[in-house]
């Protein structure tokens, strides 16, 4: 039973927080490793007495990301008001632009991840001002912040699970964060990323895959224009139930496919997938370059 509304989930829905755990965790230990290489610079500097700088930083930014969810679900929330074909293009816009975020921050943050800590570093011992240092600091949450929002947007219609999901991965993003600067401990953290990182692949293959379906219904009627039937597994293995959305929710599995969803998710993953590969294997070739010239 698929959830719509806002209203009170069964057990077996659960599934559905399990893509915004996994987006928010991501989003959130990369603004916990933002904030601590922030607070270690300013330790190792001496200059403590700008922390509060990077408190208000970190309240600026959540706070901003809040506001931005808040209006984006009032706004959903009045256009379920409207046609059923404007919602539907609503939902597969967002869709859509939550997809496309992802991919981005898939891909830049593989390429640009080896380099942030000194970048950071450079920006922080930059600033003579802590106000300078708070903007690096809200900019650096309100990203992750917004590219949050803007997943979970694209899930309003599944109700609060997405949003519980989220609380959960940001306790988990937060409890990273005091693991590996308040305790000092040392995580396997390119591992983390690498099983984030393929999570996060299957998850946006997924939402291009329910845009389509949106889109078709949006303009026509549902599978309109997406092509033949590939299969239809509904009847024992529906996606909005059991096996089936879990399925659904963690690989973009549909009992419905059709031959454009079907090769607009062969061709999201097997393109960008080569992508993000091809980068971890260029990073750990220029970190075993370095570690041999250093040595």
């Amino acid at each position: 039973m698929a959830v719509r509304g806002f209203g009170i989930a069964w057990p077996g829905d659960w599934a559905l927080a399990l893509p915004s755990v996994l987006v928010t965790l991501r989003e959130g230990v990369e603004a916990a490793l933002v904030v601590g290489i922030v607070v270690t610079v300013l330790a190792q500097t001496r200059r403590r007495d700008l922390y509060p700088w990077v408190g208000a930083g970190v309240v600026g930014g959540v706070g901003c990301s809040l506001a931005g969810g808040w209006l984006l679900v009032v706004g959903l929330q009045h256009l379920t008001q409207m046609r059923p074909r404007v919602q539907y293009g609503v939902e597969a816009g967002l869709e859509l632009l939550a997809a496309g975020l992802l991919t981005w921050m898939l891909l830049w943050m593989t390429r640009q991840g080896r380099e942030m800590a000194g970048v950071i570093r450079q920006e922080v011992a930059a600033q003579r001002q802590g106000w300078g240092v708070g903007l690096i600091v809200l900019a650096a949450v309100l990203r992750e912040g917004m590219e949050t929002v803007i997943f979970i947007g694209a899930q309003f219609q599944q109700g609060w699970l997405p949003l519980t999901g989220a609380m959960a991965g940001v306790v988990g993003a937060v409890l990273v964060g005091y693991l590996l600067f308040g305790l000092g401990m040392r995580l396997p953290l390119r591992q983390f990323f690498l099983v984030m990182g393929s999570g996060l692949l299957l998850i946006v293959g997924g939402l291009l895959v329910s845009a389509l379906w949106h889109l078709s219904k949006a303009v026509a009627t549902a599978g309109a224009g997406l092509g033949v039937l590939v299969w239809d597994t509904s009847a024992w293995l529906p996606d909005g139930q059991g096996p089936g959305l879990l399925l659904k929710v963690l690989l973009g599995y549909r009992d419905h496919l059709y031959l454009l969803q079907a090769l607009a998710y062969g061709g999201f993953l097997g393109i960008v997938g080569t992508l993000y590969y091809r980068s971890l294997r260029s990073v750990s070739a220029s970190a075993k370059d370095s570690a041999v010239q250093g040595s």
